[in-house]
């Protein structure tokens, strides 16, 4: 693979003089008069037009700032920013003072404050080689930034130049563009099929710089004779670079950019029996360079993705040396067979010029970057413009299409015009002195609060015209309008956020793992006519990060959004955001959670995990606070620590602060005399196999002893593994089902073994004097440094509260109080502000009992928490440290939330990679604020294999078996709820928390603990 690095010239002649309009000129370094000057032609706002659509903005040209350095010391002597009308014209003169100079010429700098802010202060030649451009602001829908260097020359006097020592009026420059351009052809031997049924997904560029150095594109001036240029000389000592910028396009999303065409192959092609072909149209990357240009850790890596097919990828390499550098002003062919490994051949093609068709605007300018967007319901969109109006703002409707009726638009676009509720809409912003401004469009939709558990907003897809104008006056006196059109795909659910209504569909946490930082979504729909705030307590300021800028990942909101870390929370300057509050929006509530760059908490993935929490405040009805609870770090963590104490008093309802000691029985729960003698660090994340946490989606993998591995995600189900199979059993086959990992997602309904066998004497530790062997030697499946938790022993029964059965309150009756065995729970004393007592017996549902006082209405089984005190109070209640929730972990965030059956919610339904919501288990008083997620994963069922209870229920296995549980009452048919031998697991689902002796046959998650 071999390519020459081209570039095309933009020819500035310097001659004539133009008056210059002062409302387009800022200069940085006033010294008038001036004794000379120096005229450029060529300098015009560039049509849209070009070989393809968008190739005119490879070489349109909005802004020119001009440097010019005192030849001998090196000093900025001018720094003058050109922009709008002054551009329009055909030429421009630009004064300076006689002398020698170096000039350099930045076209196209970034629509950024802190980058004007940086340019506008130059001082000295040097100040260049640490300055740089974000990698955002080089894409194919945006003019490309380019720079050019001519040095000594000599301004005399009347427009006179001295070039190299030769007289001359006119200066040729020659700008370098700082990107680089790709042109992609993919060929196939298999049909793919077209645009509309194809099993070709789109392209994917990744391991992208996410910065450009203005000295990458230094020199200039190509080498002699040659379209390529010498390496950068001038050393860059800016920001460090980093490579984790994706650029990914789909046949959904950009059909625009792809053409499916057989008639892209040659003769030549089809004797080699390829039948299918797809051009992607004009990819326009940053410039990438590194001194180790045979360094592939730091190539640029293509993929082709193919649906439910191996996607093959490749690392672009543009000499055979190897040089893996895509430098500035690169302009590549890539022709790619698509099998695997990817092959590639890429060439050089001169970068198509314009020609010379300026667009010359008349005295009112409304330039926007956008006429037409798509985005989903999770992302945003910032369109630019310019004017030169004194007022510009977006009309108060848009207009949808197939809808007689117009919209209000802060209804369909979040906090974006001028109302009742938003003078100063947030996310809308013109600058009227320079003439800048942009908007970022977000999606709203339904404003009520509403006081259901499921309240959803309304599926905002659809295509919208909103209107952009700009006028002399509030009142839209001689208005200038330009209308935009925005696709929405809205794939998933969206709801209310209003936790004090005790309800579905919330974010209330976040996580990262040790080395993530990047963006993190919370969401809920809140009332128009009402303001929502955040503030990060100063305690975590130097940790975390918020803003209210919406993700621009182009793909999050689907099913194959882009990686969170490749979208750090950046800062709203013009919003006056400094990562600490979020404040004046109203409407939807959406704001992004990061950790800040320099922050290093948590160092390694087995470090300490770092916990905290951010305030909201919002509005349901009254003002009010919450808690989002934020944990960074995987390694297994105390929620309630040994040392923690236990509370006397029992708190529940939405914020942990109603007293309902009343409502518990005082015999089934620890009280403040006892101890947390058996709290554990738990992880944070589910178990599963390897081959379950790929893309196959298999219906099951067997692991090694202490084999299988942790989810990527904390929302991820992970696998489902029975208790144990029978160690001294002879059923045929029955070792192939040592340590089964199951699907998730699936059912495994097969006839007989595993399922629907009898139960058979278990003991974690084994008991000699039982002839039991120790099961975990043979099903310990967490990895090293882990283990199975328990509820109680793992070397002798574990009763953890009345047995055989619960009597009446105030009584003991025949029965055996064994609650104090609970102190050595895991389970229990880890993970509840008052841990508590009892067995809800195997597959009991709540009204079902052993004895009379379950017959009355209200009262729960005998493991549900918290126990009706008296059978008139409801026993489901929302628990102190305790929340059921959407985790904002990165993955569930990122993808549509789809109902996994009524009223339970998930995403990445139907594969092994499939996440929940869940309970969050939080610790609200020791001042560690720490906190764990357990995603409601379901199980398949003991008889049948069905999958059930997904998304409403997680089940969770513990090391530890209980008593046997054979009174005639269990038994009400069809229903045997008899027990021989059962394992105690954890029930954690909404509102409600049972501990359960389970059937070994379940297949159920497991949640470890750190040994």
């Amino acid at each position: 693979m071999f390519v020459v690095r081209l570039r095309n010239y933009l020819h500035l002649s310097f001659f004539v003089i133009f008056l210059l309009f002062s409302s387009c000129i800022d200069e940085f370094y006033k010294d008038t008069p001036k004794e000379g000057y120096i005229t450029i032609t060529g300098i015009n706002t560039r049509a849209y037009t070009g070989a393809y659509p968008g190739d005119g903005l490879d070489d349109k040209v909005e802004t020119l700032r001009i440097l010019a350095f005192n030849k001998t010391s090196r000093i900025c002597e001018s720094n003058t920013f050109y922009y709008g009308d002054v551009l329009g014209g055909n030429t421009l003169r630009h004064p300076i003072n006689k002398g020698e100079y170096d000039f350099v010429f930045l076209a196209n700098e970034p629509h950024n404050t802190i980058v004007k802010a940086v340019l506008d202060n130059i001082t000295d030649y040097d100040a260049l080689k640490s300055i740089s451009y974000p990698a955002e602001f080089f894409d194919s829908e945006r003019v490309i930034p380019m720079i050019a260097e001519n040095n000594s020359i000599k301004v005399l006097a009347d427009g006179n130049l001295e070039v190299n020592g030769v007289a001359s009026t006119k200066l040729t420059v020659g700008l370098r563009r700082l990107a680089a351009r790709v042109d992609v052809v993919l060929k196939s031997k298999v049909d793919f099929g077209d645009a509309s049924s194809s099993e070709f997904e789109g392209i994917t560029f990744s391991n992208i710089p996410d910065r450009v150095p203005l000295v990458y594109g230094l020199p200039s001036d190509c080498l002699p004779s040659s379209w390529a240029y010498a390496d950068p000389v001038l050393p860059y000592g800016g920001t460090a670079i980093t490579r984790n910028v994706e650029r990914k396009l789909t046949l959904a999303d950009n059909a625009d950019c792809f053409k499916i065409d057989p008639t892209l192959l040659t003769t030549e092609d089809k004797n080699n029996d390829l039948v299918w072909a797809v051009k992607v149209k004009k990819v326009i990357l940053p410039s990438s360079f590194f001194s180790s240009k045979s360094d592939e850790t730091n190539a640029i890596n293509f993929t082709v993705n193919l649906i439910d097919k191996y996607s093959p990828s490749c690392k672009l390499k543009i000499l055979s040396d190897p040089d893996y550098t895509l430098p500035a002003n690169a302009k590549l062919d890539l022709t790619g067979i698509i099998r695997e490994p990817l092959e590639v051949n890429i060439q050089p093609s001169p970068w198509i010029d314009d020609g010379d068709d300026w667009e010359i605007s008349g005295v009112r300018v409304l330039n926007v970057s956008h006429i037409q967007a798509k985005m989903t319901d999770m992302n945003g969109v910032r369109i630019s413009f310019w004017s030169n109006m004194p007022v510009v703002k977006v009309l108060g409707t848009v207009k949808k299409e197939g809808e007689a009726n117009e919209r209000a638009t802060n209804t369909v676009f979040n906090c974006l015009a001028v109302d009742d509720n938003n003078p100063d809409p947030y996310r809308f912003f013109y600058d009227s002195a320079s003439g800048s401004g942009y908007m970022d469009l977000l999606v709203d939709g339904t404003n009520t609060t509403g006081f259901g558990t499921h309240d959803r907003t309304e599926n905002m897809s659809g295509t919208y015209t909103l209107t952009l104008s700009a006028a002399e006056d509030t009142n839209g006196k001689n208005a200038l309008q330009r209308k935009i059109k925005v696709t929405v795909t809205q794939e998933g659910l969206r709801f209310v956020h209003n936790p004090t209504a005790n309800q579905h569909g919330l974010f209330n946490a976040a996580f990262f793992k040790h080395n993530q930082k990047g963006e993190r979504i919370i969401t809920g729909q809140h009332r128009l006519d009402q303001t929502w705030s955040v503030s990060v307590p100063v305690a975590y300021q130097n940790w975390l990060v918020v803003s209210a800028t919406p993700s621009f990942d182009p793909n999050i909101g689907t099913e194959s959004p882009g990686d969170a870390e490749h979208y750090p929370v950046t800062l709203n300057p013009y919003r006056g955001e400094d990562g600490t509050s979020i404040s004046g929006l109203t409407g939807r509530i959406y704001f992004r959670i990061g950790v800040k760059e320099n922050a290093d908490f948590v160092p390694t993935k087995e470090s300490e995990p770092k916990f905290g929490y951010i305030n909201l405040s919002y509005y349901p009805g009254w003002r009010t606070t919450m808690k989002i609870y934020i944990r960074q770090g995987e390694a297994g963590a105390y929620i309630y620590a040994p040392g923690d104490a236990i509370s006397g008093t029992v708190w529940g309802a939405w914020n942990g602060g109603t007293d309902i000691t009343t409502h518990v029985r005082e015999d089934m729960r620890l009280l403040s005399t006892n101890a947390r003698r058996g709290a554990a660090k738990f992880s944070a994340l589910n178990l599963t196999s390897e081959r379950l946490a790929g893309n196959t989606n298999p219906d099951y993998e067997n692991v090694n002893v202490k084999g299988a591995r942790f989810v990527d995600f904390p929302s991820q189900a992970g696998a489902f593994f029975q208790w144990a199979v029978d160690l001294k059993g002879t059923t045929s086959g029955m070792t192939d089902y040592y340590r089964r990992a199951f699907n998730p997602s699936k059912s495994y309904l097969v006839s007989g073994f595993p399922w629907g066998y009898g139960e058979f004497p278990i003991m974690w530790d084994g008991d000699v004097s039982a002839n039991i062997p120790a099961y975990k030697e043979q099903f310990e499946v967490c990895p090293p440094g882990y283990r199975r938790p328990t509820d109680g022993y793992t070397d002798k029964i574990s009763y953890n509260g009345y047995y055989d059965y619960l009597p009446d309150e105030g009584t003991t009756g025949t029965a055996t109080n064994y609650k104090d065995q609970i102190e050595y729970s895991e389970l229990r004393v880890s993970l509840f502000n008052v841990p508590f007592a009892g067995n809800a017996a195997s597959s009991a549902d709540y009204a079902t009992a052993f004895t009379t006082p379950f017959g009355g209405t209200g009262n729960t089984g005998p493991g549900t928490y918290p126990y009706g005190a008296n059978k008139d109070m409801l026993a489901r209640k929302q628990l102190k440290g305790t929340t059921y929730t959407f985790y904002s972990d990165g993955f569930f965030d990122r993808r549509p939330i789809k109902e996994a059956s009524n009223g339970n919610y998930g995403v990445s339904l139907g594969n092994s990679n499939v996440a929940y919501q869940g309970v969050l288990y939080f610790n609200p008083d020791s001042g560690t604020n720490a906190s764990v997620f357990f995603p409601s994963a379901g199980r398949l069922n003991n008889t049948s294999g069905a999958l059930e209870s997904r998304g409403s229920t997680g089940y969770y296995w513990s090391a530890s078996v209980g008593p046997p549980y054979m009174r005639s009452e269990l038994q009400n048919p069809p229903y045997d709820r008899r027990i021989r031998y059962g394992a105690w697991s954890l029930e954690s689902a909404y509102n409600s928390h049972n501990f359960r002796l389970s059937y070994q046959g379940f297949a159920q998650s497991i949640r470890c603990v750190k040994e």
